[in-house]
C-alpha cells in the first residue's frame, strides 16, 4: 500500500504555500485528484506523478477547446443563495 501525501508534504514538493493547496482544491483549481480521508485531504504519488506529466505535456488544441468551453461556465457561488437567486430560480424557464 502507497503512503499518501498530505497537502503540507505536496505543496513542498511543488514549491507551492501549503494554503495554496487548500485553496485549489475548494475552488476546484489545478491539483492531481485528492482523497477525503475522513475530513483530511490527501493525495496518492502516482496521480501527482501522472498530473505532473500532463502538466509538461499540453493538451491537443482539440481537446483544449472542449476544456475551455467547460470551465467557461458560469460558477456557483458558495454559501446561501441570494434573494434575487432564490425568485430567480423559482421562476418557470
Amino acid at each position: 500500500m502507497e503512503q499518501l501525501l498530505t497537502p503540507k508534504t505536496l505543496a513542498a514538493a511543488l514549491g507551492l504555500a501549503e494554503q495554496t493547496i487548500y485553496n485549489r482544491h475548494s475552488t476546484g483549481g489545478n491539483l492531481p485528484p485528492a482523497i477525503k480521508v475522513g475530513r483530511l485531504l490527501r493525495f496518492r504519488p502516482t496521480d501527482v506523478e501522472a498530473w505532473l506529466e500532463r502538466q509538461q505535456h499540453p493538451l491537443p488544441s482539440s481537446t483544449v477547446s472542449c476544456v475551455q468551453s467547460e470551465t467557461n461556465a458560469p460558477r456557483r457561488r458558495r454559501g446561501r443563495p441570494t434573494k434575487a437567486e432564490e425568485i430567480a430560480a423559482r421562476r418557470p424557464h
